[in-house]
């Protein structure tokens, strides 16, 4: 059903320019929006306490405080916690589903989140954000309802336009909805939102092209047609050719406002909060938000003011008329007229008014909201999403609209208005309600921009890169959202003066000095309050501030280079003065290579397995040399090979075993390491025990002289043994070592 009347042509009436009059701003939350390409950024979901709004919460108008309550039932300061809890859990499933979490949708009860995943794995990426975590996806509205149309500049606020030729009789049709959300197109000139299907001919599908007019009002219509007599109104604009969509699952149309007496203003038209006037106490809208399931919506619109409710699902396809439409189901009161309007989360954009099962009624008393997806037959209504979803009308308008935001005048902290700086100054401060969707810019002097993003949390760092002159300079900073809504200059002036920092110095470690332990403290002194950063080549291991007694400590984050010489550079940064101090040809050592088994003095049986550990990368060499027991006599024959199999693990534990037991004798074992290409003084190493093999010994120095010996070829009794090997950069392998003895093969 559509709000449309059979009118004659009448003479055109002016208006003046309706100027809004409250502002209602919205409170801060933290969260992780960001996510780099290679790491997962841990998202956790903040709850907010309604105390903390209770200020905020008065400056509601009274009637929308009285709509919340009535609707709701809860107290306005609740309203808006729970508003900041749903934003919080939407802005989390953005950062998971950045993050490659297949997030199915979130909801909310009160202050409990749930989202849901599409599996086990996706689970266990959301357990650490505080929200309930339910695999498999949110609960559709199953209902045979019929839904209808709701057809029908702040936000809410009426607009009517003709919608055929006069006939012969001078009579012609018009149509009236509400508008949604103000904005801009690609040049900035204003341009708002609405319903597609208001800007739509049922009949035919085309486009509407009549101007558009405001209608005037000191109270939502209802049932009342008395807007008609006062048809066409004020002029107000036009239909954006083209970009009306209704059906394929899209509701979403443009409207230029060409009459240079009207501003879009980045507002919801407040009628006083239920069913006043559209101008007394307007919402301000902080910028856009996603359907979370449990949030509280409240929804403006020219038939019946304000009204309020759940979202019952997030994203569904659902016929509106005689057209799909994908939207939010809530179950706030909507009714014809109200199609366009703005739906909101206490300062947040949510979409606008789609259609509802209103069947006609002109009053929201009989009004049956439902409860939950299983109350099929109970009222509800459709919102078309601003950015949930597939569907919604920033993907479908693209860069031919941009939401109009308010943006909160920056509280600058740092430097202080009229105070001393470096000649390298950083702006910090605080923008309210303003996220890391937000801009802020610095000008100094007029000339001079730097720019940076907004915190999470509404704090900004912006750093002068330049010296400035020494004296006196002014400077503006500006916050942004998008290309088009700007924050009001927060200004002052600020004095440079040159500085002298205290020197760096570097007392640990100093130049050539080498250690075992991969992640050495450095320390040294510097200006009280500076930053130094510790830097090896181009990657940073850590940084510090210098305390006030001038000392300064970094523990490396990271393992520095082991194996090799290296520079390590430690940069002082403060006000706009940096010193760098390198300390060169530092070095790591590897661990030394070590021999576990046999133990150094020990008696074993000469199957004795030879054990130890050695730095990964490394190469390995093992010589063993000795006196069997039946001759004194001494021949080293460095050719000699042994039979045996060589392990080394990726850890560098190794094992030897011979492939034949070792005669009886005393021996001793010399195990060597180095990198090749390493600095032999950092990664080069050799250990040696010596033990005694007596057959039939258990380490107790006894032998049973059962034969377990190296048989005898016929060459010297006195021998050497010499094994090496090279191991893979990045571990060991098990190597079967074959041999020969006296040119003999074993």
């Amino acid at each position: 059903m559509s709000a449309m009347l059979p009118r004659r042509r009448g003479a055109a009436r002016f208006a003046g320019v309706l100027v809004a009059s409250a502002v209602v701003s919205g409170g801060v939350f933290a969260s992780s929006t960001a996510a780099q390409a290679d790491e997962q950024i841990p998202v956790t979901v903040p709850t907010f306490a309604a105390d903390d709004f209770i200020e905020l919460a008065a400056q509601l108008p009274a009637t929308l405080r009285e709509a919340i309550e009535r609707d709701l039932g809860v107290a306005p300061e609740q309203y808006l916690a729970n508003a900041e809890r749903a934003r919080a859990a939407s802005d989390a499933a953005t950062v998971l589903r950045n993050q490659g979490v297949d997030v199915l949708g979130a909801s909310i009860n009160g202050q409990d989140v749930t989202i849901n995943v599409g599996s086990d794995a996706d689970a266990a990426a959301v357990e650490a954000s505080g929200a309930r975590v339910v695999v498999g996806p949110l609960d559709v509205l199953d209902t045979e309802r019929e839904v209808q149309p709701a057809r029908d500049h702040k936000g809410g606020y009426g607009y009517a336009y003709q919608i055929s030729e006069p006939d012969e009789t001078g009579a012609f049709s018009l149509s009236r909805c509400s508008v949604g959300f103000s904005g801009y197109d690609p040049d900035g000139n204003s341009r708002y939102l609405t319903a597609g299907h208001c800007g739509v001919d049922e009949a035919t599908g085309e486009q509407f092209t009549y101007p558009v007019h405001h209608i005037e009002l000191d109270a939502p219509i209802w049932g009342t047609e008395d807007w008609a007599s006062e048809f066409p109104g004020p002029d107000l604009g036009e239909f954006v050719p083209g970009s009306f969509h209704y059906g394929d699952e899209h509701d979403g149309g443009l409207v230029d406002i060409t009459n240079s007496e009207w501003t879009a203003v980045p507002q919801v038209a407040g009628w006083a909060g239920g069913s006043g006037a559209p101008d007394e106490a307007s919402v301000t809208i902080r910028g856009p938000i996603d359907a979370v399931v449990g949030a509280q919506a409240c929804k403006s619109g020219a038939t019946s003011g304000w009204t309020c409710g759940e979202i019952l699902v997030p994203v569904q396809s659902t016929p509106v008329g005689e057209q799909a439409v994908t939207g939010f189901i809530f179950n706030a009161c909507m009714l014809g007229g109200d199609s366009g309007g703005s739906v909101v989360v206490g300062n947040y954009a949510l979409g606008v008014n789609s259609g509802s099962t209103h069947d006609g009624r002109t009053d929201c008393d009989t009004w049956n909201p439902a409860q939950s997806p299983d109350t099929g037959s109970a009222d509800f209504s459709i919102g078309y999403s601003l950015a949930t979803g597939q569907y919604n009308a920033l993907t479908l308008l693209g860069s031919d609209w941009e939401l109009a935001v308010a943006v909160a005048t920056p509280v600058v902290t740092s430097p202080e208005d009229g105070g001393e700086t470096g000649p390298r100054p950083s702006f910090t401060g605080t923008v309210e309600g303003a996220r890391s969707t937000h801009k802020v810019r610095v000008v100094i002097d007029g000339e001079n921009t730097y720019e940076g993003r907004i915190n999470d949390d509404g704090t900004f760092s912006v750093a002068v890169t330049d010296d400035l002159a020494a004296g006196e300079h002014t400077y503006e900073v500006v916050a942004s959202y998008g290309n088009f809504s700007r924050s009001e200059a927060a200004e002052g002036t600020f004095t440079s003066t040159e500085v002298q920092a205290e020197a760096l110095t570097v007392a640990s470690p100093t130049d050539g000095q080498a250690t075992g332990n991969a992640r050495p403290s450095f320390t040294g002194t510097g200006q009280p309050g500076a930053t130094v950063t510790l830097t090896v080549g181009d990657e940073v291991y850590g940084e510090a501030t210098v305390g006030d007694d001038g000392s300064w400590t970094i523990a490396p984050s990271a393992d520095l280079p082991v194996g090799e010489r290296f520079d390590a550079t430690v940069t002082q940064a403060f006000e706009g003065d940096s010193q760098a101090v390198t300390v060169a040809d530092l070095g790591i050592t590897v661990p030394a290579v070590t021999i576990a088994a046999p133990e150094d003095g020990s008696t074993v049986t000469g199957d004795v397995v030879f054990s130890g550990t050695v730095f990964p990368a490394a190469e390995l060499t093992l010589a063993i040399e000795g006196t069997v027991t039946e001759s004194s006599e001494r021949v080293q024959t460095a050719a000699d090979e042994w039979a045996g199999e060589l392990e080394i693990g990726e850890d560098g534990a190794w094992t030897f075993t011979p492939a034949e037991a070792l005669e009886n004798g005393e021996y001793t074992l010399t195990a060597s390491a180095a990198v090749d290409g390493g600095d032999p003084e950092l990664t080069a190493s050799e250990t040696s025990v010596s033990f005694i093999v007596a057959a039939g010994s258990d380490d107790d120095g006894e032998g049973d002289g059962d034969g377990d010996e190296l048989p005898d070829t016929g060459s010297s009794n006195v021998w050497m043994i010499v094994v090496g090997v090279a191991l893979l950069a990045l571990g060991g392998a098990a190597i079967a070592i074959r041999a020969r003895r006296n040119g003999t093969t074993a």
